[in-house]
């Protein structure tokens, strides 16, 4: 008997699990790829089997197999880049929501006809391992109906707080897909611009004992390279994202986590996709502490950490400071993520009335490229009057602190509307400017005074 007693299933057994109408669920980012295959195989011959997960990184066979949509729909978490063409053919969509919240909106919320997802080999002790995407996959299991694990041999075994790990007993059917191996995927290089913004950004930051959290993307990265430069020592870390220069940082003793005031010696962290240098370094590493990302992305529990700067990327800001982070006018790009907690868990400090959370220290900043070029090659400005119609507000107005750019910093807490237009548009590219305040004249938003600098 297999040391799954009888619970070892062939991908095909598994997928024949799967009904008319279920609601199945793929988890997060590393697809169960035997499942997908084989649930492919049946394209034609179920009916209306909706499929949620959180990104992918490889084309879903469901969709390749399905180009008519009758057997299979995708509901997605965060969007990335095949899921835009599925999108963009009317056979998926987006799921709005904050990731720090997904746990919840699982256990509440949803139905979950049958969940399969990726997880390490069994241990002796009859456990898997979720590998390095703790995110919400436990919350997952806990609503399924049918628990099926997919091993991925080469997964790293990453320690965790809590919710890292499924027992057996707690599984329906096990899948050992011995063909795929985990995907990796490049860090994203550094520009010349990238590495202007964090000269800004790491004149922001504590030199001694700073806890960071870092978002998704090449800018962030360099920011913590540049660091490494600038005399910052005892680094902590409080994140999503486990990155590359998380690692090299941590390698070269300048990541210790001594003087955090939270979880200190220990990276907190929920989800990781990179190389498979990182993935080995992730493997049983007692440095790091896996959590899920209802706990990493908590406004409360991020603000336990002393001197909390979070580094997020965003891809546009109005003049009154709206930023958006996740679309491209109607077009959904990505997701909410958890920036927005991010954002609010730096800046919260408790009321008298409470114990003390919240440290002056800590801060949230939000940075962008003031420009980009279009299709055309045209040069055009991330800085616009409004928003393009549709486009997504990630961040309030209200929650903004810092603005990074190329061009400078701008705090934005406790201006009125002519005080940030002038502080956004000194963001801008030089060439845009005159343009930016002409328009903010218009709306009302900049007085003559104002403009003239009479205030």
């Amino acid at each position: 008997m297999s040391k799954y007693g009888n619970k070892l299933a062939t991908p095909e057994q598994a997928a024949a699990l799967v009904k008319d109408g279920m609601w199945v669920d793929y988890g997060t980012v590393q697809m169960p790829r035997a499942f997908d295959r084989a649930l492919a195989a049946r394209a034609g011959e179920v009916r209306g089997v909706k499929v949620r997960m959180l990104g992918h990184l490889t084309p879903l066979e469901i969709m390749e197999k399905d180009p008519e949509g009758k057997s299979f729909w995708t509901a997605n978490w965060h969007i990335l880049g095949h899921t835009r063409r599925y999108i963009a053919e009317n056979r998926g969509t987006h799921i709005p929501y904050n990731f720090g919240e997904s746990a919840r909106i699982y256990r509440e919320d949803i139905e979950v006809d049958l969940a399969v997802q990726t997880v390490t080999p069994m241990d002796k002790h009859g456990y898997f391992n979720f590998g390095p995407l703790n995110n919400f996959k436990k919350a997952v299991f806990e609503k399924a109906k049918i628990r099926v694990v997919e091993v991925v041999e080469d997964m790293p075994w990453c320690y965790g707080g809590y919710d890292e790990c499924i027992h057996i007993s707690q599984v329906d059917r096990v899948i050992e897909n011995k063909t795929d191996k985990l995907i990796t995927i490049p860090s994203a290089p550094a520009s010349d611009t990238d590495r202007a913004i964090a000269a800004h950004i790491a004149e922001l930051i504590p030199k001694d004992g700073p806890c960071l959290q870092i978002g998704i993307g090449g800018l962030p990265d360099t920011v913590l390279r540049l660091l490494a430069d600038s005399g910052a020592r005892d680094i902590g870390i409080h994140t999503e994202m486990v990155t590359e220069a998380i690692m090299e940082l941590h390698e070269a003793g300048l990541i210790t986590g001594r003087k955090k005031t939270f979880l200190p010696e220990k990276i907190v962290w929920a989800f990781s996709i990179g190389s498979r240098k990182l993935y080995d370094w992730i493997d049983h590493n007692p440095a790091l502490a896996m959590y899920p990302v209802d706990f990493t992305n908590d406004p409360n529990v991020i603000a336990l950490n002393k001197d909390l700067i979070s580094i997020n990327a965003v891809l546009g800001v109005d003049l009154q400071g709206q930023v958006s982070s996740e679309s491209i006018g109607f077009h959904e790009y990505s997701g909410t993520g958890g920036q927005l907690a991010f954002v609010r868990g730096a800046y919260y400090r408790s009321t008298k009335g409470l114990p003390p959370i919240g440290y002056a220290g800590s801060k949230s900043i939000l940075a962008f490229h003031s420009t980009y070029k279009d299709k055309n090659g045209k040069l055009q400005s991330k800085i616009n009057p409004t928003l393009t119609p549709g486009e997504i507000v990630t961040v309030p107005r209200t929650d903004v602190s810092f603005l990074v750019t190329e061009q400078g910093v701008a705090y934005l807490k406790g201006l009125s509307i002519p005080e940030r237009v002038l502080a956004i548009v000194k963001l801008a590219h030089p060439d845009f400017r005159d343009g930016l305040l002409e328009e903010a004249k218009k709306m009302h938003w900049l007085n003559k005074q104002w403009a003239l600098g009479g205030f």
